[in-house]
């Protein structure tokens, strides 16, 4: 039989159709639903959990220590100072600032 001519019933619609044109490839062997009932079944499955973005950098410090490091930036602080005063490299409290962060 020719490679084009294999059927397939679908476990679900209870339809026969075409092997390559109707079902997914799982590995070596074929999906025991159509391409229509599979994309189907794969929305009745939520997600259940919400992606929560990880606080790094500046966001990762308490925040006392927040208000604190943008008071004093508020009243002219230099920011050796400020990484001194609060054992902050220098680096970081610039890239903080390239960034945004310390407005």
């Amino acid at each position: 039989m020719n490679q084009e001519m294999k059927k397939k019933l679908c476990k679900n619609c209870n339809e026969v159709k075409i092997l390559e044109e109707g079902f997914y490839r799982a590995g070596g062997s074929w999906q025991k639903y159509c391409i229509p009932c599979h994309n189907s079944k794969r929305c009745e499955y939520g997600r259940t959990y919400k992606y929560v973005k990880r606080p790094k950098g500046f966001e990762k410090l308490p925040e006392d220590l927040r208000n604190k490091i943008l008071f004093d930036i508020s009243v002219r602080i230099t920011y050796k100072e400020i990484s001194q005063k609060y054992n902050i490299k220098y680096k970081t409290l610039l890239s903080w600032k390239k960034k945004g962060l310390l407005i």
